[in-house]
């Protein structure tokens, strides 16, 4: 196995909170003398919270209320410089003093009165629905960040600067950062989309920072997405589970509207005479009708398109960017979780036509290899073997036993993968898998597959982390002691380093153009590539035999 081989390139820290011009031309068009009076890092601080915040996605959504996105102190401090000076302008009071670089800005924010300088009430532009509180391991208390949502003036702003046609941004359009950089220029200094401070990786191992989209399709989702919005309106509910009787009713007047729509955009563009092919679904349709219905699911990803075609309308060539940065193992992130972190249905429908490699059974596959280089083989590691050989087969059976979607199969074995309990506690991750189902989790914590791969977990994490002190991953990045929450999230370290190193020479090998978009165990191409040539250029740079799936968008 190996790392990279070319050394890192370290750059100062860039800033990657990019909000666009014509949204800040609109607050200071609308809000007036209050908004504009303000010293600049604060205008474009809130510009940030209106646009990154301007919908309820996954992402962004508080816990607590459905209503409300969470916030906390360090996303206040990137947007404010100090969290301080955003409760101050906001919610408690500030004050303004005569600038002596009236260039920059006519005025400097205080916290407190001094002398030249003029009270002004909070502007209350955003209002706190949910108080944060820090976590509390010891007594198993869940961190909280705080809640905000918007008040109804800033809503209507926000959203009549949605409707706006890229016509009337003009010279306004395009996204900048605080320093008045644009992802393109800051894109060139990163060496592309990717911001590495915590592997060696070099710089040169990159993807390019527009993405392509098909608004085309994003719209046609939306409309699939409105008819099923309506249809639980009608029926007066905000949830259908999957396969009963109301979700075929509804899933079948959804497609049905579905087929009169496409019917309708084929008579428009074809001839009279032109040949009447039958609808199949498209791979947006089919994801949405693959689990049952949820009135926020349907909301979140209404905003999720609202914010593509808002971000492209800005771009001439109507791409969007997209920057990743590293989490703790190394795995790449989406900036946002721009399309990464999005439902599947609306990432579907913007990279229409694209086609997705994804590694199969990875980290299962990942930790056969790793256990067998070492010579560690033993009986309980059957049942992964058994998985890694007939993924499919060994799904469907046990979604058959279970009486649950192969979804939840899958991220059950993800779990256990990485060493979750078997418990029927609300503080384990199997728990919230099965939504608190007590007859589905007696069932997931009785069956004797399960069983025997959370005892392989067990023996796997000692043959290859036991009692190390000290846990580097394949990417060189170390386990943060600090962050430690037990054997789970080391396992995790060490499976996902090698996740992203196959990432790496998959970036390495492949047309820098042809790149669409990274996800945590795939890569999405714009044009389609050889699985069997992927999984050579793997075994040959890491050891490790890996095959890879093809889906086309």
């Amino acid at each position: 196995m190996c790392t990279m081989e070319i050394p890192s390139k370290k750059t100062n820290k860039p800033d990657l909170d990019f909000y666009p011009k014509s949204l800040l031309s609109e607050l200071t068009k609308v809000l007036g003398s209050e908004f504009v009076r303000l010293p600049r890092r604060i205008q474009v601080g809130y510009s940030n919270i209106f646009w990154s915040h301007s919908g309820i996605i996954r992402h962004n959504h508080h816990r607590k209320r459905s209503d409300s996105f969470a916030m906390d102190n360090k996303e206040l401090d990137r947007h404010f410089t100090d969290f301080r000076n955003f409760k101050a302008v906001n919610s408690k009071g500030y004050y303004l003093k005569p600038s002596k670089r009236p260039k920059v800005d006519k005025y400097l924010l205080r916290r407190k009165d001094e002398e030249g300088a003029v009270k002004y009430k909070p502007t209350g532009w955003l209002i706190k629905t949910v108080e944060g509180h820090q976590s509390w391991k010891p007594l198993g208390v869940k961190g909280c960040k705080n809640g905000y949502k918007f008040t109804p003036k800033i809503c209507d702003l926000v959203d009549t600067w949605h409707t706006k046609l890229k016509e009337e941004l003009g010279e306004e359009a395009g996204f900048v950062n605080y320093k008045g950089e644009t992802p393109l220029e800051v894109g060139a200094k990163l060496g592309g989309a990717i911001y590495r401070d915590k592997s060696s990786t070099s710089s040169e191992m990159n993807v390019n920072v527009n993405v392509k989209i098909d608004n085309k399709e994003l719209n046609s989702h939306t409309a699939q997405l409105i008819n099923l919005k309506e249809q639980l309106k009608v029926r007066g509910i905000d949830k259908i589970e999957y396969k009963d009787g109301l979700w075929e009713e509804v899933a079948k007047v959804v497609t049905n509207e579905e087929r009169r729509r496409r019917g309708r955009e084929r008579h428009t563009k074809e001839s009279i005479g032109g040949v009447n092919r039958r609808l199949t679904h498209n791979l947006s349709l089919q994801s949405l009708l693959s689990k049952g219905f949820k009135l926020e699911g349907v909301k979140q990803r209404l905003s999720e398109i609202r914010a593509l075609l808002a971000t492209s309308r800005e771009d001439k060539d109507s791409a969007i960017p997209i920057f990743y940065t590293e989490a703790a193992t190394g795995r790449y992130t989406a900036k946002g979780a721009v399309l990464q972190g999005y439902h599947k249905s609306v990432r579907y429908a913007a990279l229409k036509g694209c086609y997705e490699y994804d590694l199969e059974a990875a980290h299962q596959n990942i930790l056969i290899q790793l256990l067998d280089k070492q010579d560690s083989s033993f009986p309980e590691l059957d049942v992964v073997r058994e998985y890694v050989a007939n993924k499919k087969d060994v799904r469907i059976k046990l979604s058959k036993e279970l009486k649950a979607p192969i979804g939840v199969v899958k991220e059950i074995i993800q779990e256990l993968t990485y060493g979750a309990r078997l418990s029927r506690s609300p503080k384990q991750s199997v728990y919230k898998t099965c939504k608190g189902d007590k007859a589905l989790l007696d069932r997931v914590c009785t069956n004797d597959w399960f069983k025997q791969l959370q005892t392989t977990f067990k023996l796997a994490h000692k043959h290859l982390i036991s009692d190390n002190k000290e846990i580097i991953n394949i990417l060189g990045i170390k386990f943060d002691d600090e962050d430690r929450s037990g054997k789970s999230a080391e396992m995790a370290h060490i499976l996902q380093g090698y996740e992203r190193l196959v990432l790496d020479v998959i970036i390495k090998h492949s047309n820098r153009e042809d790149i669409a978009l990274l996800v945590h165990d795939c890569v999405v191409f714009y044009n389609k590539q050889s699985t069997d040539r992927l999984s050579q250029i793997v075994e040959q740079e890491t050891g490790l035999r890996l095959a890879f799936s093809e889906e086309e968008y």
